[in-house]
């Protein structure tokens, strides 16, 4: 079940925090460095108006760094397309590790890694996913799950393969789960707090808008 507790959370708080303080130099800094053309990424809003996913210092670490050439933010750009979220999404829905369903793409991209390499890179994905998955909602529900890709009733030596064999299994944040976590949020910080989560529970933040993931598509519109 989802542990709810603010030591949890990777951006939902900080971010409150920083907006009701005024204290967004450092966020600005980071995002016109990063983004130096002003085209912001995951706005919650005009009056929330930084990307909400730098609000985690050990992931704007990772994208300002490139994490020591390992591509950080190809990596992230990849984990953050429209597709590769609704990816996430499904396996989420189907109670099962969002990581997986990325699996395969990067065991492809990422082959020539080295066995340490590789370790480090699949920790980095794995704070990256529950990033992005906490932007559009979703909490931990279980770390460290075990990726079972087998079917039926085949033995292990028939498990397909998967980049990830444990990886964090998420549940979409209630209405219920936000006020007990609101609960815990210093009084100060609160109405920021308030206004966040109930863009993203309203799937009303600007960047929901624009991923549309909920649309449905067909021949016509392609």
């Amino acid at each position: 079940m989802i542990v709810l507790s603010l030591s949890r959370l990777s951006v939902l708080e900080r971010a409150a925090r920083a907006y009701s303080e005024g204290d967004l130099r450092e966020i600005e800094i980071n995002a016109q460095r990063l983004y130096p053309d002003g085209n912001y990424p995951f706005v919650v809003s005009p009056e929330f108006s930084f990307p909400l996913h730098l609000f985690s210092p050990r992931l704007t670490a990772m994208l300002t760094k490139d994490e020591d050439h390992l591509e950080a933010m190809a990596m992230w750009s990849r984990i953050t397309a429209r597709e590769n979220i609704i990816r996430m999404f499904t396996a989420t829905e189907l109670e099962r590790t969002a990581a997986e369903s990325l699996g395969k793409q990067f065991e492809v991209i990422y082959k020539k890694d080295t066995d340490d390499v590789k370790m480090k890179r699949k920790q980095m994905i794995g704070y990256m996913i529950k990033v992005v998955m906490e932007c559009f909602g979703y909490l931990v529900y279980s770390s460290r799950m075990l990726v079972n890709t087998r079917r039926g009733d085949e033995h292990d030596d028939k498990r397909k393969s998967n980049y990830f064999t444990t990886a964090t299994r998420y549940a979409l944040m209630s209405k219920k789960d936000r006020n007990a976590l609101l609960n815990l949020v210093d009084a100060e910080n609160k109405a920021a707090f308030l206004s966040i989560t109930d863009s993203i529970l309203k799937r009303q933040t600007e960047y929901q808008l624009r991923y549309q993931i909920d649309v449905l598509t067909d021949w016509d519109s392609l």
